[in-house]
């Protein structure tokens, strides 16, 4: 790609039964300038009855599916309508289908970013798939052991060292390996693709108060903390500070940005505060995959779906940041 072409983006539908398709619609809607830069991987009959009934429900709304292209994906499967609210096998095909094209897309240079609306995991188990995530099939996908989650918005940055897992499974599934390759990951990702030449990079205790001396827990004083140490004479350039108790690091980022990303142990250790100040404008973004990769920062969102009122707020925010994150690291390559 030469420095005067722009990036292809390759949106993959999600669960034609949640809200993907509407809010890949809405958004596209507020963002015309994108259209000629799109292709959707999905079931055009779906896409089509969702354009219609946005259209005669929202008066602001204005389709894009004249000039964005469709990759249709639904051969041998018909809805006769919109699946909205009820998922089922047909669903579950869908949206193994669509991300399955999207990352091949990827692979043959035909798309430079992937932006993925919500998929309901449990729904693979219908047609004998293993109920992995949009992050583990990327990472298979790509022949990649080491990646990271990363839920970023305007202020806080968010990346995991456990993901979906169970709490009763957090305190074996942290471990030191993970959590040098998550704080190493999460400082060379600030540097080549949000552009932050000297990251400030905050790492969470695993224990109420950073286990106050050992009073509630003694993982900081036997490993967390001296791990932190190690990185912090590893990771030249980086400024690491941590293990900090997660209640008061978080409350810093409510009037500013003292760190560039804060590393999570688990989920909603970070989560709640991300979302709370930034939900429905932040993406979820996977670190350490050769291509590009953001997504929205919810579900499916069944009780909604097919109502027109879904926020596409986090998904105009994941393709405006899937094109900046291709546009640094594209910088970066040349």
């Amino acid at each position: 790609m030469s420095d005067t072409e722009l990036p292809r983006l390759a949106i993959t539908m999600g669960d034609p039964a949640g809200i993907g398709p509407e809010v890949i619609l809405k958004a596209l809607a507020r963002r015309p300038e994108l259209w000629e830069q799109v292709v959707i991987f999905g079931a055009e009959e779906v896409l089509r009855e969702e354009d219609r009934f946005l259209a005669g429900t929202l008066a602001e709304y204005r389709s894009p599916l004249s000039a964005v292209e469709i990759e249709e994906i639904s051969e041998g499967v018909r809805f006769g309508g919109r699946p909205a609210g009820r998922p089922d096998e047909r669903c579950a095909t869908m949206q193994s289908r669509a991300l399955t094209r999207g990352i091949e897309a990827m692979k043959r240079g035909d798309a430079q970013a992937l932006v993925t609306a919500p998929i309901n995991k449990a729904l693979f188990r219908l047609i004998g798939e293993a109920p992995q995530g949009h992050t583990e099939r990327l990472a298979d996908a790509f022949g990649v052991d080491d990646v990271v989650m990363m839920l970023a918005g305007p202020r806080l940055r968010v990346a995991l060292v456990t993901t979906h897992c169970a709490l009763s499974e957090v305190a074996t599934g942290v471990t030191p390996e993970r959590v040098r390759r998550t704080v190493t990951i999460t400082a060379g990702s600030l540097r080549r693709e949000f552009g932050v030449d000297r990251p400030r990079v905050a790492l969470c205790a695993l224990n109420p108060h950073a286990g106050e001396r050992g009073t509630m827990g003694e993982e900081e004083q036997e490993w967390i903390g001296p791990l932190a140490d190690e990185l912090r004479r590893e990771l030249r350039g980086v400024e690491l500070v941590g293990p900090l108790p997660s209640d008061t690091l978080f409350s810093g980022f409510r009037t500013g940005q003292p760190y560039d990303a804060v590393v999570a142990l688990y989920h909603d250790q970070g989560l709640i505060p991300l979302k709370l100040l930034h939900f429905g404008e932040s993406a979820n973004i996977t670190l350490g995959l050769p291509v590009v990769r953001t997504s929205v920062d919810h579900g499916t969102a069944y009780d909604i779906a097919g109502q027109g009122r879904a926020d596409e707020g986090s998904m105009v925010f994941a393709l405006q940041s899937a094109w900046d994150l291709w546009s640094r690291r594209s910088r970066g390559e040349r």
